[in-house]
């Protein structure tokens, strides 16, 4: 009977033993951190699309004699996918710090904060910003005002820390700002007639059509070397002169 007590003494002794900081008995610390913790619900980070839009470019103009070294569009007709992009953080409206009894944390107004997640404290919903110190945040209300605590990030969750953080100067208070980006696709319709130089009497076009796929399908187009209209994917040209090096002519058609 006694060594079944003894047993059952350790047993019940291992459930609250600690070697250093780490629980031995993890899944009891698990339930202590959500008990004690807010649950964070983090952001995505990032950049929302906003908007697509279509853009056209082309680079003739009608009427109007132009000159094209080899190897540079004739004619130039293309459509791309462009996306926008919004990107939103955080900045100090000047340089402070959140004093406290122990030790303060630095904020910089020209350092970029971005957003951790969002807890609620008492229905009133905080952002969490990466503060200098590891694993630990600080909080805002929607306006940029800091709660008067700072938290641990514990998984999904934050533990508050008992000690009351003060802004300095007191109207410190962090702004949102908004970026928007952009990017533009590979051509995802229309063509492009680039100038190959005079071969064999003969003036020479390498012609991409993208209507098939975004890398294009080409082909080499030729035309006897002598003034004259040229007709390419419905567009007129008419040559006035052509070498091996560059070529001369005027779009007359649309």
């Amino acid at each position: 009977m006694k060594k079944l007590f003894l047993m059952f003494l350790l047993v019940l002794a291992g459930g609250c033993v600690r070697a250093g900081d780490y629980n031995i008995l993890a899944s009891r610390n698990d339930i202590f951190t959500m008990w004690n913790g807010y649950r964070i619900s983090f952001y995505d980070a990032e950049p929302v699309l906003t908007r697509t839009e279509e853009v056209e470019e082309n680079n003739y103009e009608y009427n109007v004699a132009q000159t094209v070294k080899k190897g540079y569009s004739v004619l130039n007709n293309k459509f791309y996918q462009k996306e926008f992009f919004v990107e939103k953080y955080l900045k100090a409206n000047k340089n402070g710090v959140l004093n406290s009894a122990s030790l303060p944390v630095k904020i910089k107004a020209d350092k970029k904060y971005t957003p951790i997640g969002t807890v609620k404290i008492e229905g009133q919903k905080y952002r969490l910003l990466p503060s200098e110190l590891e694993d630990f945040a600080m909080l805002i209300d929607e306006q940029g005002v800091f709660y008067n605590r700072i938290g641990q990030i514990k998984g999904s969750y934050l533990i508050l820390l008992d000690t009351e953080f003060f802004p300095y100067p007191a109207d410190l208070k962090i702004q949102e700002i908004s970026k928007t980006t952009s990017t533009q696709s590979a051509a995802v319709k229309g063509f492009d007639v680039k100038y190959d130089g005079v071969k064999l009497d003969r003036i020479w076009f390498t012609y991409f059509d993208y209507t098939q796929n975004e890398a294009g399908t080409f082909s080499n187009l030729s035309f006897p070397n002598k003034p004259g209209l040229i007709t390419i994917h419905n567009v007129g040209f008419r040559v006035l002169s052509a070498d091996e090096d560059k070529i001369t002519y005027m779009v007359l058609t649309e």
